[in-house]
């Protein structure tokens, strides 16, 4: 099922490391987390084109340009060979652990992504989400269809150093 909205928190404007990215990347940024192909895993394709025929003035060269500075910035883990862009804390900030089902579907987008860097990526920011918050609802809807992806997850939260240096 498509997604029809985007929750963006307005917290994004006092988050310092958002507000230290350029424009372009900002815009980047906003229009990825908003595509209706956003899986509920944060996975979408790697497509600058498409991504540029959004903006009059945009080219997939500057989208390029504006995704690597959000790499850089580890707001989004991209692998260019199997052309997959992961926005790294969407399964923190969209809510999706709260609701049983939820975790249930972003267990299901969780295990098309082919990427081995995204799946470790998404993998990493379970495990420090699980150690914040190992009752959410969602863990037993992942748990049920995935339990060896929830073992991976609940493994990997006890030796994730939390939180990172950059606070992100």
């Amino acid at each position: 099922m498509a997604r029809d909205h985007a929750r963006i928190l307005t917290a994004i404007w006092r988050d310092e490391d958002f507000r230290a990215l350029p424009a372009s990347a900002q815009h980047a940024y906003l229009t990825v987390v908003s595509q209706e192909e956003l899986s509920y895993a944060g996975r979408l394709d790697f497509r600058p084109g498409r991504l540029a025929a959004l903006a009059k003035d945009s080219t997939a060269t500057k989208i390029d340009a504006a995704i690597k500075v959000l790499e850089r910035n580890r707001f989004v883990v991209v692998d260019r060979g199997t052309e997959e862009l992961l926005v790294r804390t969407y399964v923190r900030h969209d809510g999706l652990l709260d609701r049983r089902n939820m975790g249930k579907a972003m267990g299901r987008a969780m295990v098309k992504i082919v990427s081995t860097s995204l799946r470790s990526a998404i993998h990493t920011e379970l495990g420090r989400l699980y150690a914040e918050r190992p009752k959410a609802p969602g863990w037993a809807g992942l748990d049920e269809l995935y339990p060896a992806e929830f073992a991976t997850i609940t493994a990997l939260s006890s030796t994730i150093p939390f939180p990172l240096a950059s606070g992100k």
